[in-house]
């Protein structure tokens, strides 16, 4: 199984030029790039070599970098203990993402548990996709405690008229961010009116989307 890295830029509603990525694990099938069959088959070996190369690819003004872990992975030890090797060779603030895939075998108490260990190691952990399958309401408020990031994805919700129309969604988590001190960051816009739409209406943290980048290939396995 051979490996790549594509990167999705993010943007602070203040900047034109990305302030990180976004990276996405795509495995090679019949000579293209593809997600893999199974996530929870990927090592933390394997992630780490790629973040290995991904800090020596990207641009010197890159501040932050995320990476999605399945809660099968999030609560290992080993990808812990690999995320932390990782963030003490880099001035860039690496960010676990928790995937929102349900896994029976995963409970809530691991997540938890996994989120405290990772706080405790001063690693940055964001609830990706709030309020869609795992990620519920109350997931998150066990989880409040010990991560730094919330995401909200549109693409979750499509299709859509336009943002109005699933708005109070956004209005929910927005809120529970703010009432927290998390950063808030808004990823599956795919026009220029959902951008300004959200920046006009919203003191967002991160944005990302279809419109404002889309992934391309960092880095592969040899």
């Amino acid at each position: 199984m051979t490996l790549a890295f594509y990167g999705q830029p993010k943007f602070s509603t203040t900047s034109a030029s990305p302030v990180g990525y976004e990276l996405f694990i795509r495995e090679k099938q019949d000579n293209h790039w593809v997600l893999p069959v199974s996530f929870t088959a990927i090592h933390a070996s394997q992630i780490e070599n790629l973040l290995r190369q991904v800090l020596t690819q990207v641009p010197s003004t890159t501040q932050i970098l995320s990476f999605n872990l399945e809660p099968s992975q999030f609560v290992q030890p080993v990808f812990i203990e690999m995320v932390t090797r990782i963030q003490q060779q880099t001035q860039i603030h690496l960010i676990t993402e928790l995937t929102e895939r349900f896994d029976a075998s995963i409970s809530h108490e691991q997540l938890v548990a996994a989120a405290q260990q990772f706080h405790q190691d001063r690693l940055l952990v964001c609830i990706d996709d709030v309020g869609t399958e795992r990620n519920t309401p109350q997931l998150v408020q066990e989880m409040n405690p010990y991560v730094d990031e919330f995401k909200f994805a549109f693409q979750n919700l499509r299709p859509f008229k336009d943002i109005q129309t699933v708005e109070h969604f956004l209005k929910f988590w927005y809120s529970v961010a703010k009432a927290h001190d998390k950063v808030f960051a808004v990823e599956g816009l795919e026009t220029a009116a959902e951008l300004q739409y959200v920046t006009n209406h919203y003191q967002v943290d991160l944005i990302q989307g279809y419109y404002t980048g889309r992934p391309e290939l960092l880095v592969a396995e040899s």
